[in-house]
């Protein structure tokens, strides 16, 4: 399975994308292009293109931003004429919450800038969810 990284105002950029290649490694993930977002229209052109060619898309950062352009708000607007079969919020004990949309084929993982909060939810919440798509063989 691989998946595509979009950074979306995000900092530690690269603390994070060593975090997310590590974590995708202890998954049988593989971690594909990453790309960077400035603002909400760069960053719905970048998630509707990797899912054009990925079976899933993390975006890191924006959480926290606040307002219309923190990335769960973008999300949530994008997708409520056409709501994904799973909305999820993935629980993070040691800070930012991160969030899942998902079809039967394709899910966007929303995740929090911070490499340790990052390793916290790819090793809990988000290895749960993971698993159970593979079985179910949602995503190939």
């Amino acid at each position: 399975m691989t998946g595509e990284l979009i950074f979306y105002a995000a900092r530690k950029t690269s603390l994070c994308e060593r975090s997310l290649r590590k974590s995708f490694s202890e998954l049988d993930m593989i971690a594909g292009e990453s790309n960077f977002a400035a603002n909400c229209k760069a960053l719905g052109e970048l998630v509707v293109s990797s899912l054009q060619t990925n079976d899933i898309v993390f975006v890191t950062g924006g959480l926290d931003i606040g307002g219309d352009t923190d990335s769960p708000s973008v999300f949530a607007r994008a997708l409520a004429d056409n709501p994904p079969k799973e909305m999820k919020r993935l629980k993070n004990s040691s800070g930012s919450d991160g969030y899942v949309f998902a079809t039967e084929s394709q899910a966007i993982i929303l995740l929090p800038d911070d490499p340790q909060q990052i390793e916290s939810i790819m090793n809990g919440a988000l290895r749960g969810f993971l698993k159970r798509y593979r079985e179910n063989k949602m995503i190939a």
